[in-house]
């Protein structure tokens, strides 16, 4: 995909997610403090409907989001296509353990046509803030986690243009496109999200290298 055409779909996904504010719930709540925030919000791309509510324990989303990797794309000369550095971990223990409880909690509230959001902020060693954001839901007994942005920095340059934007209106639209990809480890546990969208009948997210799809059936009780 070149980066025009990116940039229209991200144009007309933006577009589209400014139209559903006017016609859609607000989101729900579930947690709003000082850098974090967690909510359950109207999916315009549920399609037939999620499977929610739905409940786990805090201990499996603890292990799911300690799962989650971010590894980071080689931007020299490759437009971020290949991969540069080894995985590391998408949350550190101490946000995994701060937001398990309220993903939790919001997963089940979350109707069919719902998900949940979470927005981390941080600052970086120049005192800078650092965006985690994204989204949540289950289809069948796979759990889908998109990662739109994984410690990225509002100042990212995207599409070759400088902007400043925190993702805190819509915690699902990347602030970059090539800065990173999404893996999960144990490796076993993770499906093809080609596979799992055709299996679940999901229309798909608008960067699927930021889609981690989880199997269930590996989570212990």
């Amino acid at each position: 995909m070149t980066r025009r055409l990116f940039g229209r779909l991200l144009a007309a996904f933006c577009a589209l997610s400014f139209a559903g504010c006017l016609a859609t719930p607000k989101p729900i709540v579930i947690s709003d403090t000082p850098g974090q925030i967690v909510e359950v919000r109207y999916d315009a791309t549920a399609g037939k409907g999620h499977g929610h509510p739905r409940a786990f324990t805090v201990s499996q989303m603890t292990a799911l989001l300690k799962g989650v990797q971010i590894h980071d794309r080689d931007l020299v000369g490759t437009a971020g296509l290949l991969m540069g550095s080894d995985a590391v971990p998408a949350f550190t223990d101490k946000e995994a353990a701060a937001l398990a409880p309220h993903l939790v909690a919001g997963l089940a509230k979350a109707s069919p046509v719902d998900l949940v959001s979470f927005y981390l902020a941080q600052r970086g060693g120049n005192r800078a803030p650092l965006i985690t954001s994204g989204g949540v839901f289950v289809r069948n007994q796979h759990l889908y986690l998109i990662l739109a942005n994984a410690r990225t920095s509002p100042s990212s340059i995207q599409y070759e243009t400088t902007y400043e934007t925190t993702s805190l209106g819509n915690p699902l639209l990347p602030i970059a496109r090539f800065k990173f990809v999404a893996g999960f480890l144990p490796a076993d546990w993770r499906v093809v999200t080609s596979d799992a969208k055709r299996l679940d009948d999901w229309d798909g997210y608008l960067d699927e290298s930021k889609v981690v799809v989880v199997d269930l059936d590996r989570l212990k009780p």
